[in-house]
């Protein structure tokens, strides 16, 4: 019987951490499409403006597009480790 609500326990919160998983994932590919749109239109206009300068300009908001994308990977596996039942 401690077996089966051993296993029951650890169903529900794989089933948790599954949820929070899914949302995280979600809020990422929101980062990383609305990431993707900006940079190439930026690129663009610099590109007609000044060919040396597009290019700097692009890189700076790549770096800054990949620095918030591991601040948000770092924070998503926080939240999976303090929280594995707690998916809010």
């Amino acid at each position: 019987m401690s077996e089966d609500l051993d296993d029951e326990k650890r169903l529900y919160e794989c089933l948790r951490k599954y949820e929070t998983i899914v949302k995280q994932f979600e809020e990422l590919m929101g980062i990383m499409s609305n990431g993707n749109a900006v940079p190439k239109t930026k690129w663009r206009k610099g590109r007609r403006g000044n060919a040396s300068g597009g290019g700097a300009a692009a890189s700076s908001i790549q770096t800054n597009n990949n620095e918030v994308l591991v601040q948000t990977v770092t924070r998503f596996l926080h939240e999976l480790r303090n929280n594995p039942r707690d998916s809010e």
